[in-house]
């Protein structure tokens, strides 16, 4: 195959003579190999039917005029005679001037031709998201006509899909006459929300007129979530107005979830007068965590302002874990405010766990400040659950640093359990520094056992250099972990 290019028209000013000539000049036939020398701008490609051997044949490139020439020259007006009487010339013989695509048929063809099933059945969906939309009748015919059932699934499935994308209320039309099935359901899943972004009022209509079925319920659901995203109000009176047989209450439920993220100030209202359960508890959550999030104040207010005291507590912890992640000690001095005991408490905690997140250390000398002897335990074991595993040295040092008494006891305790799967030399290490010597006992074993096994020769190293009885030495050195991590 080769490529020659035509001039739309005469180029001003080039002299390579692979462009066309300035108006006025001329051009000449190439007689000693009997090749048309004429410009080229747009590409055809010849399919071989170029004559050799002192007969007609087509020149690649163009080529100016030369004085003394033997051929006769002929004027721009011939040229452009000559120019569409070779366009007609190539058409008439089978050459390729941007030709349309290969039949649909022939396309189809090509993608089953594929030997392995995974690679035909990707063709086939491939071969649909590039069918122009004049194609999709045929092509859906096309897919009733495959023999493989997998083969008419992924290509029906593939074509509709592409409908839905080029025209969603027309595929969502005839998805709606389709069978139940999984086809059915799995169409409707992908061009619902096509359908709702183009014209939500429209898809509203058209999923009431369709008949009972999961289809119908999935068609529902969708529809609200996406209209939930741009009106949540409207969303809420279209599926309250809902007949019966539709999934109002799965819908409903979609749109406060979705609701309560996209603008937790206004769903506030409408959860706060749900009944008790947990979807209500969960929403208050959701609505506290991220208006929070936002804006702590008002968050603060609404939760203030809550009736029943079990959502007031709730909605107040889950605010202080939020305001926790963009500023823990703003969120440390309010939980500290809060009563009754046990609520405070519970959000003490759970500030420390967002704060063990950004500065596990700042979070550590916050506890030993301010809390009582009670909670600095508890506090101290939340912010180790996260801040060894990440880093087991610098907590154990910060552990190793406290003062002897009950709280690096519990820190150590609380360590050892934590850092025993992920570096257990280290938990045998520091757990061999606590002060009773029978707590010591049990919380080294349990490590000690791990560190043998994956690392034998140093374990029985370091337990050579302790004070354990032989018989402690012999029965951990016989033992085998359960569970090996």
């Amino acid at each position: 195959m080769r490529d020659i290019v035509l001039p739309a028209r005469p180029i001003h000013g080039v002299p390579s003579r692979n462009h066309a000539v300035d108006f006025g000049e001329r051009t000449r036939l190439a007689c000693c190999r009997r090749r048309l020398a004429v410009g080229i701008v747009t590409t055809i490609r010849l399919h071989n039917f170029a004559r050799r051997n002192g007969k007609a044949t087509f020149a690649v490139r163009r080529l100016k005029p030369r004085a003394g020439g033997i051929c006769s020259p002929f004027s721009t007006a011939s040229f452009l005679s000559l120019t569409i009487f070779l366009l007609a010339f190539l058409t008439a013989f089978g050459a390729d001037t941007n030709s349309p695509p290969a039949s649909l048929a022939i396309r189809l063809k090509n993608a089953r031709a594929e030997k392995k099933v995974d690679d035909r059945l990707n063709a086939l969906a491939s071969l649909a998201k590039t069918l122009p939309l004049s194609e999709i009748p045929a092509a859906l015919k096309a897919a009733d006509g495959l023999e493989q059932l997998r083969e008419r699934v992924v290509f029906t499935e593939s074509v509709l899909q592409h409908w839905g994308e080029l025209a969603p209320a027309d595929a969502f039309a005839r998805i709606a006459e389709m069978p139940e099935g999984m086809p059915k359901v799995e169409t409707i899943r992908v061009v619902t929300p096509l359908f709702a972004k183009k014209d939500i009022r429209a898809a509203a209509a058209a999923v009431l007129k369709m008949n009972p079925g999961r289809s119908r319920n999935e068609a529902t659901t969708l529809l609200a979530e996406n209209w939930t995203r741009s009106d949540a109000q409207a969303a809420i009176n279209w599926v309250n107005n809902l007949p019966e047989g539709f999934p109002k209450e799965a819908a409903m439920h979609d749109i406060y979830f979705i609701w309560v993220h996209s603008d937790p100030a206004g769903a506030s209202l409408t959860v706060q007068n749900l009944p008790s359960g947990d979807t209500k508890n969960a929403l208050i959550m959701n609505v506290a965590g991220d208006w929070a999030a936002q804006n702590p104040s008002d968050a603060i207010h609404w939760a203030d302002t809550l009736p029943m005291e079990t959502d007031k507590a709730l909605a107040q912890v889950t605010i202080t874990e939020s305001w926790a992640d963009s500023d823990p000690s703003a969120a440390a001095a309010y939980a500290m405010k809060l009563s009754p005991p046990d609520l405070k408490d519970r959000a003490i905690l759970a500030v420390l766990e967002r704060w063990a997140t950004q500065d596990p250390q700042q979070a550590l000398s916050w506890i030993l400040k301010t809390l009582g002897d009670d909670l600095q335990a508890g506090g101290i074991a939340r912010v180790m659950n996260i801040y060894v595993p990440a880093a087991p040295e610098a907590a154990s040092r910060w552990v190793d640093q406290l003062s002897a008494g009950p709280v690096r006891e519990s820190a150590i305790g609380s360590y050892v359990e934590t850092v025993r799967l992920w570096n257990p030399a280290a938990g045998a290490r520091l757990g061999w520094k606590t002060a009773d010597p029978a707590e010591r006992e049990r919380r080294v074993e349990p490590c000690f056992i791990l560190w043998l096994a994956w690392d034998p020769v140093s374990a029985k190293q370091w337990l050579k250099g302790t004070n354990l009885p032989d018989a402690v030495q012999n029965r951990w050195l016989a033992e085998k972990p359960e569970d090996l991590p």
